[in-house]
């Protein structure tokens, strides 16, 4: 039987991505307020209005790219089976590492803060935000980081399964 030992969902916080996200709304509104003018008020919108197909697309993407900011989560478990997670919204299936297959696993501090996923010389880097994180090295040699907000907490559960440090 698989315990829950340690469950964190992350999703993208911090100044920069308030600003991020109010700059990206920002933008969005004024792409929808051009399709409101151009499209249903018959109006050009500004003195060289661009083609109605190129406003929709624009605004379909700026949208997509909105919303995909704004539901990103980093979902991360630690079990006495393994390691967890799913990036979504870009992963839809839970990627799952077994402790048997897992050589080393460690809190780190990867020395840059940052969002999304990296390669970096620490390996593989899935961040939601911060410079620490779960890495794991796979008896393969792969390693891979899950940034964390609770690197205390974790550090307290892989003692508790004796996982090596």
């Amino acid at each position: 039987m698989t315990q829950q030992v340690f469950i964190e969902t992350q999703k993208f916080k911090g100044r920069l991505m308030y600003f991020v996200f109010m700059l990206l709304g920002s933008i969005l509104a004024l792409f929808i307020y051009a399709d409101v003018q151009q499209l249903i008020l018959d109006r050009p919108f500004g003195e060289k209005s661009v083609p109605n197909a190129v406003l929709i697309i624009a605004t379909l993407f700026l949208s997509f790219l909105f919303f995909a900011l704004a539901s990103t989560t980093l979902e991360t478990s630690v079990t006495n089976k393994g390691v967890t997670f799913r990036w979504r919204p870009f992963q839809n299936k839970v990627k799952q590492f077994s402790w048997s297959d897992i050589a080393k696993a460690e809190i780190v501090h990867y020395g840059f803060v940052g969002y999304g996923l990296r390669i970096t010389s620490h390996g593989l880097v899935y961040t939601a935000g911060g410079n620490t994180g779960l890495k794991i090295v796979l008896k393969s040699g792969r390693k891979i980081i899950f940034g964390t907000q609770r690197p205390e907490e974790l550090e307290e559960v892989l003692a508790q399964l004796k996982i090596e440090n």
